[in-house]
């Protein structure tokens, strides 16, 4: 009976399902300018900007999140603000500022005055914040954001309408 080498054979290539994980010089960039216009002010908080390939899920378009001690010990970074690549690849240039704005609106560095150190928190955007955004800008810029995952990943309209940052 002769043996079967068959096993010793290469199968097929395993692709990946998890999302990947790059910095963007790009979203860094823009986001600068961002700070600037806006003069947003984080103290000695570092920022990093990342995109996230294919997304970071089919309903949210990007995030911002304070990094845990470990994050920070090995990266430098106190905030993450991660955006879903393909989204990111579909906007043009003010949406793209505008999402960043909403992002960065997120990141609440306070001075502890009695221990003298900074504590970095995590801020959900308040009804002043949409309204500095709304009246400045309105909602066409979230409308856009929504209509293009929407056409992204083909959600029907009730989807569309809970997509979110």
């Amino acid at each position: 009976m002769a043996m079967s080498d068959s096993f010793l054979k290469p199968s097929e290539t395993i692709e990946l399902t998890s999302p990947q994980l790059t910095e963007s010089a790009e979203v860094e960039e823009l986001a600068t300018q961002v700070i600037k216009t806006h003069n947003l002010e984080f103290g000695p908080a570092q920022i990093g900007y990342f995109l996230v390939y294919p997304n970071l899920s089919k309903m949210k378009g990007a995030t911002c999140i304070k990094a845990n001690r470990e994050v920070k010990y090995y990266s430098g970074n106190d905030y993450l603000i991660e955006i879903s690549g393909d989204l990111w690849d579909m906007l043009d240039a003010d949406s793209k500022k505008m999402l960043l704005y909403h992002q960065l609106l997120h990141i609440e560095p306070v001075f502890k005055a009695k221990n003298q150190e900074w504590k970095m928190t995590i801020r959900k955007p308040d009804f002043a914040d949409y309204y500095e955004i709304n009246d400045k800008f309105g909602n066409t810029w979230y409308k856009t954001i929504q209509a293009t995952m929407s056409s992204l990943y083909d959600l029907d309209p009730k989807q569309e309408s809970k997509v979110s940052l």
